[in-house]
């Protein structure tokens, strides 16, 4: 019995028993393909936006304080009167009679027109929602797939990619109509002479999630990345190659299905920290934004409001329950109060408690001056998210291992910076002592309460990627790729969740003429700068075999995906001697100091003898080759790994 998933099962049970009635959810039941059958919440009998059935569709937007509140449907306006709905308060709502799947809609108030935040499904380039009948929408496989198997979230290899430029180059080898869209992720048997690309790749490498960047309906035209949104809870339509609503639907779910089929869960980077303009809910209510902008945008969202809250906490139940994604990676996190965030995890936790969701995201705003500071998601708060199965990305071990984000200033792995920040990263970041209280200092590096809340990362798509900042310094050749195989390794023998972006396994580059600035920025940059270019897996196929291999051993070696404070605090032994840093750990809790893994990682330009605890058989495992070799010295700007048997 896993006591700390039992344990924090029972915390969200209890919690989610206390926030939601128990007459809003209806239980089903569903048998995957082996017929083994579990339980989910149904759908909430009370939402906002358009509630379709086959007789009438129930049209409801809060809206508090307004006047003159319509909907539009055919050609009639149909007025909009305040109805107590449970959960939710002013709320307007007209009942429409008939079979409206399909029909678009407008929302106005006070003779604007306006959107509907919780629309499922919008007519491309307008504030029309249109009316989708989802329970109808199934895969085109007729059956979800099984959601492929976590045992534990520490057991994740997180793998961030834009739906475009993974196969809009023709090197994807994608059919050419699917390149840069939906299901253009999910086509299998691609390859660029002789070697495979698209998800076949991933396979290849191994990683158990794909993070998609926005997905999300967003405001601006390719190109961009879609950090912009407009609808929550709409797949983004540049993406499909439908045009009808309920095709756009079934084909996000046959992306998620067809991942799933070959073994990839999917979490999705959401984006509700701001909307892509400043008016898009203001015609509906003020009470969406901030007074003070805090995303950098002009117009970030103001979650103390409860209803806007629930309105985000409805959006990731959408995306949980009707496309089945499993996690999400939340941009500007730090936007929230961290008492929101953990009443969604806590409340998705507990109502979907068979899918080991990832929930997790940068727990930073866009460099404004928080009046409520003390309020939200920072690393001083993370203790009071651990319950609730939430992290942050680890913005300190990033800057400890590669030095600044788009300068030319090199860290650890360049052989300079501080160890014992390494060291510290490398046992996860742990709390100094367990507890669930917010710490006095608000960027405290040690602010673990569990190692699955801390997202390990030296490279995504902000900034410059791996590659380009280590050439950026200077370094080129060998001594580049070895700097680059130091730093992921620092980060896949690390406790808790590794994350890479997409392309680093091959060396990818969005230098393009020297211009770093641009390569540091990309997301208007266009495919010459932003498309993965799959020739790179054959120039560069070394390092892609370090990179499978490496995550091959974080796959087969327990030790190195420890899953509570406890078994980090005695279980591992992490020490520094000048700039090399030891790891020994035992993946044994009945004997916590028989190590049985020893990681050295030595960033110096000379080699370093190991010494190895007594007893048993210790063989070198993995070298800054990836590959196994019988001595005890670890080699310089390198990695390695020692085990017994």
């Amino acid at each position: 019995m896993n006591l700390k998933r039992s344990t924090s099962a029972l915390i969200a049970a209890t919690v989610v028993a206390a926030l939601v009635p128990a007459s809003a959810f209806a239980v089903q039941s569903r048998s995957d393909a082996e017929g083994k059958t579990t339980t989910r919440a149904a759908a909430p009998t009370q939402s906002l936006g358009a509630r379709y059935s086959s007789v009438s569709t129930t049209f409801r937007i809060w809206s508090p304080g307004s006047s003159a509140v319509s909907v539009t449907v055919n050609g009639t306006s149909y007025p909009m009167a305040a109805t107590p709905v449970a959960g939710y308060t002013g709320v307007y709502q007209a009942v429409v009679a008939g079979d409206l799947n399909g029909r678009s809609y407008q929302f106005a108030v006070g003779g604007r027109n306006v959107p509907d935040p919780y629309a499922r499904m919008v007519e491309p380039g307008t504030r029309r929602g249109v009316v989708v009948d989802d329970a109808a929408i199934t895969p085109s496989a007729g059956k979800w797939y099984p959601t492929p198997a976590l045992t534990d979230r520490e057991d994740s290899i997180v793998y961030e990619l834009d739906v475009r430029d993974f196969t809009v180059d023709a090197s994807s080898g994608v059919d050419a109509d699917r390149r840069g869209k939906y299901l253009g992720l999910v086509q299998t048997g691609t390859t660029y002479r002789g070697v495979a690309t698209g998800i076949d790749h991933l396979k290849e490498l191994g990683i158990t999630h794909v993070q998609l960047m926005p997905t999300q309906d967003f405001l601006s035209s390719m190109y961009n990345w879609g950090y912009d949104p407009v609808n929550y809870s709409v797949p983004e339509e540049q993406y499909s190659q439908f045009s009808t609503a309920a095709d756009r639907v079934r084909e996000f779910k046959d992306m998620v299905n067809e991942f799933h089929r070959n073994g990839i869960r999917v979490t999705m980077d959401v984006v509700f920290n701001h909307t892509g303009s400043a008016d898009t809910f203001r015609g509906i209510t003020g009470s969406y934004y901030t007074p003070t902008d805090l995303s950098g945008t002009g117009n970030s969202i103001d979650d103390s409001n409860p209803m806007v809250s629930r309105m985000i906490r409805d959006s990731l139940e959408v995306w949980v329950r009707d496309y089945h994604v499993d996690g999400f990676r939340f941009d500007l996190l730090g936007v929230h109060q961290y008492r929101n965030a953990a009443e969604w995890g806590t409340y998705l936790n507990g109502t979907y408690p068979d899918r080991n969701l990832l929930i997790y995201g940068e727990p930073w705003n866009g460099a404004a001056s928080d009046p409520d500071e003390n309020q939200k998601v920072r690393y001083r708060t993370v203790p009071a998210l651990t319950a609730s199965h939430i992290g942050v990305f680890n913005g300190s071990f990033r800057d400890a291992v590669r030095g600044g984000t788009k300068d030319t200033v090199i860290g650890y792995m360049g052989g300079t910076g501080d160890a014992s920040a390494i060291a510290l990263g490398m046992k996860g970041s742990p709390l100094k002592q367990l507890g669930t209280q917010p710490l006095s200092d608000t960027w405290d590096p040690a602010f673990a309460g569990d190692p699955e809340q801390t997202i390990n990362y030296v490279s995504v798509h902000d900034d410059l990627n791996l590659y380009d900042k280590i050439t950026h310094t200077g370094a080129t050749g060998d001594r580049a790729e070895r700097i680059d195989r130091l730093a992921v390794g620092i980060v896949l023998t690390s406790q808790g969740i590794p994350l890479i972006a997409e392309g680093d396994e091959f060396l990818r580059s969005k230098v393009v003429g020297g211009d770093y600035t641009t390569a540091s920025n990309s997301y208007r940059a266009g495919d010459q700068v932003n498309a993965v270019h799959w020739g790179d897996k054959i120039t560069n196929q070394n390092v892609n075999a370090y990179y499978r291999a490496l995550f091959s051993l974080r796959r087969t070696t327990p030790s190195l995906r420890l899953t509570s404070w406890d078994a980090i605090s005695t279980q591992q032994r992490v020490t520094v001697a000048g700039q090399v840093v030891t790891s020994r750990i035992s993946s044994r809790a009945d004997a916590p100091t028989d190590y049985d893994t020893v990681v050295v990682v030595n960033p110096t330009t000379g080699a370093q003898g190991v010494t190895l605890p007594d007893g048993g058989t210790w063989t070198k495992t993995f070298d800054s080759r990836g590959i196994t070799i019988d001595d005890r010295t670890a080699a310089s700007a390198a990695v390695t790994v020692f085990r017994r048997s």
